[in-house]
């Protein structure tokens, strides 16, 4: 089992881990990645497997970019597939690194295959839109090609429990949208940077991505983006 992670990475409820930057993890030529909580394996995702066997696609892994100490290349439009089942759960906490490129229509995570939820960027006049119960814009009128949310890194922490959901931008809490719940179960063959369908892929970059069953302190929002903001340049 992988079991290495920054220095400050919070392991309480962390279910998942995954960044390029880890050896253990990832690096250039392969196509697949390791899950360094579980050592499970992340493929190519490919069809609509349900919550059945998924048989993977590897020419639609994320390739290998040097930038930023490694990072999930998602160019031509790429996305993964958490083969093991992460569970269900009641509170949950999504966190990764990201940098869009687009302002198409694209998918964070989608968790559908297996009774889960979706969680896009720039649909139905949101940047980040959670299954329409975490919302945010970047700006105060919705701006798809929104300068804020476009070609940078930015660091997201996405909760919710059983009563509302909170959405924390570089460490910052941030308000406005909707904030009811959003709970997730995360299930087998979630998908990272895919629908559930394997379309609307992501085409920019993902940094590391970790996912929680319960939900992080905004104390916690913070550490994490502390981890590697000097990595990504913040």
């Amino acid at each position: 089992m992988a079991t290495s992670y920054s220095p400050n990475t919070i392991t309480n409820g962390l279910i998942l881990a995954i960044d390029a930057g880890d050896t253990n993890c990832f690096v250039s030529g392969d196509t697949t990645c390791t899950n360094l909580v579980t050592g499970n394996t992340i493929t190519g995702a490919n069809g609509e497997p349900g919550s059945g066997t998924h048989t993977p696609n590897t020419a639609n892994f994320p390739a290998y970019n040097s930038i930023n100490g490694g990072v999930f290349d998602f160019a031509g439009s790429k996305g993964m597939n958490c083969d093991e089942d992460l569970g269900t759960a009641t509170e949950s906490s999504i966190c990764m690194w990201f940098y869009k490129n687009s302002s198409a229509t694209q998918y964070f995570t989608d968790a559908r295959n297996n009774g889960g939820q979706w969680f896009l960027s720039n649909y139905t006049e949101d940047n980040i839109n959670w299954t329409e119960q975490l919302t945010y814009n970047f700006s105060g009128t919705y701006d798809a090609s929104d300068s804020a949310f476009l070609n940078q890194w930015i660091h997201m922490v996405a909760t919710s429990n059983t009563t509302e959901s909170k959405l924390y931008l570089n460490g910052q809490l941030v308000t406005g949208g909707n904030r009811t719940s959003a709970d997730e179960d995360f299930g087998k063959n979630f998908r990272i940077g895919t629908r559930y369908t394997t379309s609307a892929e992501w085409t920019g970059y993902m940094g590391p991505i970790y996912l929680y069953n319960r939900v992080l302190s905004a104390q916690e929002a913070l550490e994490v983006f502390n981890a590697h903001k000097i990595r990504f340049g913040k």
